[in-house]
């Protein structure tokens, strides 16, 4: 029996997006990265946090009775929400409390301290979906790899469980710590953000050399099979010319397979609740059928397979 531990923000089953079959989804917090157009901006931090629901909230202002660290405060006009001050919050250690403090379930805890062991008790409960449907776990965030050696447990117990493994990355993380746990990973489903190292910073904090030459070392060095992912936003990475630099960067590599997965806006009530402002703005729309299909085009005009939002039928053509 371990004793490791990690913060897990959500463990969702029935998982159809993020590898083959039916899965479930482990998501981790904290993230060395911070993508502007981020949907789960929960994750972010490596501390447990109180998210406010706004469509929930009853304004009865139990919560400011309850925290006892003054980070609840009165709305500045009257019909407003509780002003929540997060950076108190997340170092609070009555969280458990504020969330129970609140009737209409307005005030969520995001993040639990969880075993190895924990987690896959819940993940067995869900084998024989795995089993049938050809699927298995998945651990995404955040991102997994700031806890490689629980990742790496967790893996091995479900293999010796026979249940596939897949990880959902970012890849920045240093090679000797992550191949140890791609001993133990069947997929890598690869996030390429943009190829300019500059614009790659500007977007998401970080620059991508070290996770290109990753990705480099999972083709050439693992018997882990990989595929890139691409979230397409308009404005940001969605030009023809990063889209042929992708594409020809993951042939020259020995990749087969790319998904793009189109821009939405369903993270931003999370922005909301967490108190901040949402950094990529409101006026970027989801990207048309169209130019979906014009992008696949390009990645197919190499002779990769490439699916729009990983589940399309794909080919090479």
């Amino acid at each position: 029996m371990s004793d490791l531990k990690a913060i897990i923000f959500n463990i969702q089953g029935f998982s159809i997006q993020d590898g083959p079959g039916i899965r479930t989804t482990v998501f981790f917090k904290g993230c060395p990265l911070s993508c502007k157009w981020c949907a789960n901006p929960e994750s972010q931090v490596f501390k447990s946090d109180i998210i406010h629901v706004p469509t929930k909230c009853t304004h009865c202002f139990r919560c400011l009775s309850f925290c006892t660290k003054g980070a609840v405060k009165l709305p500045d006009e009257i019909g407003g929400n509780p002003i929540f001050d997060h950076s108190i919050c997340v170092n609070c250690e009555d969280q458990d409390m504020c969330e129970h403090s609140c009737y209409s379930a307005a005030i969520e805890k995001v993040g639990k301290n969880m075993t190895v062991d924990e987690v896959m008790d819940i993940l067995l409960d869900d084998e024989p979906f795995f089993r049938k449907s050809g699927g298995g776990v998945t651990v995404s965030g955040g991102e997994p790899m700031v806890h490689p050696e629980f990742v790496k447990e967790l893996f091995i117990e479900c293999q010796d469980n026979y249940i596939h493994t897949a990880m959902e990355t970012c890849g920045y993380v240093a090679w000797d710590v992550f191949k140890e746990v791609l001993k133990y990973t069947d997929l890598v489903l690869y996030d390429i953000k943009h190829m300019d190292p500059e614009i790659h910073k500007e977007l998401t904090g970080v620059t991508n050399e070290v996770i290109l030459e990753n990705l480099r070392k999972i083709v050439s060095e693992t018997s882990t099979e990989a595929i890139i992912r691409i979230p397409v936003i308009p404005g940001a990475n969605d030009t023809n010319e990063n889209m042929h630099a992708t594409a020809q960067y993951a042939k020259e590599i020995g990749i087969r397979e790319v998904h793009i997965l189109p821009y939405h806006r369903m993270g931003m009530g999370k922005y909301i609740g967490l108190g901040i402002e949402y950094p990529l703005g409101e006026s970027v729309e989801s990207p048309s059928n169209e130019r979906m299909e014009t992008i696949r085009d390009i990645f197919r005009s190499y002779g990769l397979i490439c699916k729009i939002g990983g589940t399309e039928k794909g080919d090479s053509k």
